[in-house]
């Protein structure tokens, strides 16, 4: 405490004027502010002259001398305020005006220093000068004078020199520590782009991967803005994408600057690490994206494509549950199909469980299974060439993009169960149907005998046959009904055999023109022949109601892994949207259908599906949209010991 009182208790002012020196304090418009007494004494002034004159005013130039001391003195002053740095002028004639009028010859040895204030700005302008007129006369005068006064005049040089790399150095320490407290990695590199200057925002970046290293030596990504900066151009927020031996690839924001007036510095560049925050926006549109397409009910490859180029994935793949088969089978990609390996997919499903795998020869995967729960119903596998993928990456699609397509898979199951549900209706429908049957044939019977009563007139007999048509066509939909009802509910024996589906559709295609077969080879399934033609049958009705006249409509057999295939597509206007999910309902017509005449009851597709799901298998229909409308029929097939 002691101490400190007497630091506190020096008198500054009192200080600067007992300077053994020729000191002159200029604020930054260049007015005197403070002037030592051996300032005093060398130019023959005193101080109330002085305080508070500008520079130029207190000391004017000789007019009646040719002399460029102003200007030389204000250049020097401009290139301490411009640079922050102490100037040693050379000698300099200002001469000097004398209290009684006219002026003395002088010459002068001048020093200017900056002073800064607390906060880093420039506040004062510290100029000192020796007076070396005696030193200028001697050089006429004998050897020996001269050396001396040479040697002197040298020594306040050096002093000056030494007191001006002081402050450079301090003035280094000084930038250093704050540089070194920043976040942002900066270098100041000299004209060969070699780092001069660095913090240790730099180590934590790259490494030692750019010590002693010219621009031509530093990674390409970084070499072009540091080149633009040292040839003058400054470069802001370029982003590049850093790709290095062993480290992560890493975003990076790039600020150069090129730096004039500074010794041995040519240029300045600053890094900012922004991998995290660039991440984070792309993952965060993708998701929005993803969410979207969902919401719109658009196909799962442009998904995958979402995915997989947010994340920056090489390649995505979305695998399903198979209803017939109960094994994971692919459902969409991108971008190109994928080698058929399953192995991954179910390790994550049956673990249920995400799971992330790096292999040297094949790159890295993240499997994530979808939903999140013990029963998932898909997987989602991303797959990369590097291994080097963030782990925040990792994490964004486990907890965003795979919980989006868990609800999406979760609303199709909620879409099969409200499926379900309408069955149970349509099934009560057709038990309603089945207490009209018995009726139904009475009415008929009935019909029939009166029909054959020869006493009728022609009147009596037109109406009898309307009856009866009607009543057959009612009794017809009854009957379609009960066996939709019946199929479903399992009560309708099948008649099971080994059963060539190449076979039943050459059957079903017969007498038919238009239609092109392509069934190369036998394709066998445990099914009820006649009832699979009869699903034939009906497709192919439907595609020659719906195909454009005068195309071929094609029907495939093919023999899949575990499933036979029959395809039947042609050619017409694309199934609308709001149509697509309800043309297996019961009754179901569409507005097409209604508004053309289309005769039909709606009921052929129903009974249609509900045969091929009483053998086991699928019927489906391609997605909304496409010009060519393929109903497909899958069917386990017949295991080679049962043949």
């Amino acid at each position: 405490m002691p101490v400190m009182s007497k630091l506190l208790a020096v008198d500054h002012r009192a200080l600067f004027r007992s300077a053994p020196a020729a000191l002159l304090a200029l604020d930054t418009d260049l007015v005197i502010v403070e002037v030592s007494d051996a300032y005093l004494a060398t130019t023959l002034r005193r101080r109330e002259d002085l305080l508070g004159q500008p520079v130029f005013t207190a000391f004017p130039e000789n007019p009646d001398a040719a002399s460029d001391g102003v200007a030389r003195l204000t250049a020097s002053l401009d290139r301490v305020r411009r640079e922050g740095v102490t100037d040693v002028m050379p000698v300099q004639k200002y001469d000097i005006a004398l209290p009684g009028g006219g002026f003395e010859v002088r010459y002068w040895a001048p020093v200017n220093a900056p002073v800064f204030a607390a906060d880093g700005r420039l506040s004062l302008f510290l100029h000192r000068v020796d007076d070396v007129t005696e030193y200028i006369r001697a050089l006429d005068e004998g050897p020996v004078e001269r050396l001396v006064d040479e040697l002197r005049v040298r020594t306040v040089q050096m002093e000056s020199e030494v007191f001006a790399r002081r402050q450079a150095q301090e003035r280094n320490v000084t930038l250093q520590a704050v540089v070194d407290a920043l976040d942002t990695a900066v270098l100041a590199c000299d004209p060969t782009g070699r780092p001069v200057l660095r913090n240790h925002a730099v180590r934590d970046l790259v490494g030692d991967l750019l010590d002693g290293r010219p621009a031509g030596d530093w990674p390409d990504q970084l070499r072009l803005p540091l080149t633009r900066a040292l040839s003058g151009e400054p470069v802001r927020d370029a982003e590049v994408v850093l790709h290095l031996p062993g480290v992560p690839r890493r975003i990076l924001r790039v600020h150069a600057h090129p730096l004039t007036g500074q010794s041995g510095l040519a240029a300045v560049v600053a890094l900012r690490d922004v991998t995290g925050r660039s991440l984070a926006a792309r993952l965060q549109e993708g998701e929005l994206e993803v969410i979207h397409l969902i919401a719109r009910g658009e196909p799962l490859h442009p998904v995958m494509r979402a995915i997989g180029e947010s994340g920056g994935w090489t390649a995505t793949e979305f695998w399903t549950v198979d209803d017939v088969t109960g094994a994971l089978c692919l459902d969409a990609y991108w971008p190109e199909p994928p080698a058929l390996c399953t192995e991954l997919p179910e390790r994550a499903w049956r673990a249920a469980a995400a799971l992330w795998t790096t292999d040297p020869r094949t790159g890295a995967a993240l499997v994530v299974p979808v939903p999140a729960g013990p029963k998932p119903l898909g997987v989602l596998v991303c797959r990369s060439d590097s291994a080097d993928v963030p782990a925040e990456l990792r994490t964004a699609v486990v907890t965003g993009i795979g919980a989006r397509l868990g609800e999406l898979l979760e609303r199709r199951r909620a879409e099969r169960l409200a499926a379900e549900l309408d069955r149970t209706r349509d099934e009560y429908i057709a038990l309603v149907g089945h207490e009209l049957r018995t009726p139904l044939t009475s009415i008929q019977s009935y019909t029939d005998l009166m029909l054959d009563d020869p006493a009728l007139d022609d009147e009596q007999r037109e109406a009898l046959e309307v009856m009866r048509r009607n009543t057959g066509r009612l009794r017809g939909i009854v009957m379609r009904l009960l066996d939709v009802a019946g199929m479903r509910w399992g009560h309708i024996e099948l008649h099971r055999s080994a059963t060539d589906l190449t076979e039943v559709v050459r059957e079903a295609a017969a007498g038919r023109a238009h239609l092109m077969t392509d069934a190369p080879e036998p394709v066998i399934v445990s099914g009820d022949r006649e009832r699979l033609r009869e699903v034939v049958h009906e497709l192919l009705d439907n595609a020659v109601t719906w195909a454009v006249p005068g195309t071929t409509i094609e029907v495939a057999v093919r023999a899949g892994e575990r499933a036979g295939l029959i395809a039947v597509s042609n050619t017409g206007e694309p199934i609308p949207a709001g149509e697509r999910g309800r043309l297996f309902d019961l009754f179901f017509r569409g507005e097409a259908a209604r508004h053309q005449g289309v005769p039909g009851n709606g009921l052929g597709l129903t009974v249609a599906r509900a045969i091929i799901e009483q053998h086991g298998g699928t019927l489906t229909v391609s997605e909304t949209g496409e010009t060519r409308t393929t109903f497909t029929v899958r069917l386990p097939a017949r295991p080679p010991t049962l043949l």
